[in-house]
């Protein structure tokens, strides 16, 4: 077992030295910009970071990378902009998913930018959650947001809708998987509440669409962030997670403003909100 893992960081080892050859013979310039990938947790966005990372045009931060974050938020900007300014990548992808509100922010600090919103439908966020953070990990997470009065996003203030849906719909007896709605329904309206949905420089991404549409949606990501597609990037991948495990029991208002926000981000992509 240590051979195997010791052998697999020689070999990925190889791999970023490669990338940093390449790099250098084929953007010799050091042009490059930042892009982010934010939106919900358990969206499928290490997955398409990683994917993307495959590429020589791209230098991966992700959230767990201290260079680029403390405890899963990213570092000063003025950090960031150092990262980006070292890179000799055509892109250097950040994944910073819990600066969400934050967003703004990174697209006036860095206008050349790109933004990735991931969301994925609801149910199976939940259900992801539950199993990756436990029962009631995403319901204490939001009820410390209505007692701290969202005190967590002191230096970026989500704005006053999304609070307000919230705290309307939050209510101490709702169940586990009520609270990781809540905290679906919280990054996903950021999309709309911070009018994202209006600047050409963030690009909507369903995991859905990317599982099952594949090459066409990598395409299109590619396009968007003006890399060269390649093969390997889409090597892999499955659909199989779609709508695995059993439908959440919600509060059926709490359901009701999920599947709201669900359907407008939906039209806004693909238009087909079956899958």
């Amino acid at each position: 077992m240590m051979t195997e893992l010791i052998n697999k960081a020689r070999l990925l080892q190889e791999i970023e030295l490669r990338k940093k050859i390449w790099q250098r013979i084929k953007n010799p310039r050091k042009i490059t910009r930042p892009a982010f990938v934010v939106g919900s947790g358990r969206s499928g966005t290490s997955m398409l970071i990683f994917q993307l990372a495959k590429s020589w045009e791209i230098d991966l931060y992700n959230e767990n990378h201290p260079k680029a974050f403390r405890n899963w938020r990213l570092r000063n900007l003025s950090e960031i902009e150092g990262l980006v300014e070292q890179s000799s990548a055509r892109i250097t992808l950040f994944k910073p998913i819990l600066n969400t509100p934050q967003t703004p922010d990174l697209l006036v600090k860095f206008p050349d930018s790109k933004i990735l919103f991931a969301f994925r439908h609801y149910n199976d966020v939940i259900n992801s959650s539950i199993k990756k953070f436990g029962l009631i990990n995403r319901l204490d997470h939001v009820r410390k947001w209505i007692e701290e009065e969202f005190s967590e996003f002191s230096h970026y203030p989500p704005p006053e809708a999304t609070k307000e849906a919230i705290c309307s719909l939050w209510s101490p007896e709702l169940g586990y998987e009520d609270g990781a709605a809540l905290y679906w329904l919280f990054y996903n309206r950021l999309y709309l509440d911070l009018n994202l949905d209006q600047d050409e420089r963030v690009l909507l991404v369903k995991y859905e669409a990317v599982v099952s549409q594949t090459e066409e949606e990598f395409k299109r990501i590619c396009e968007f962030l003006e890399l060269t597609f390649e093969s390997k990037m889409v090597e892999g991948i499955h659909a199989s997670s779609i709508h695995r495990d059993s439908i959440p029991m919600l509060d059926s208002r709490i359901e009701n403003a999920c599947n709201q926000i669900w359907l407008n981000l939906c039209a806004r992509t693909t238009g087909d909100c079956n899958s």
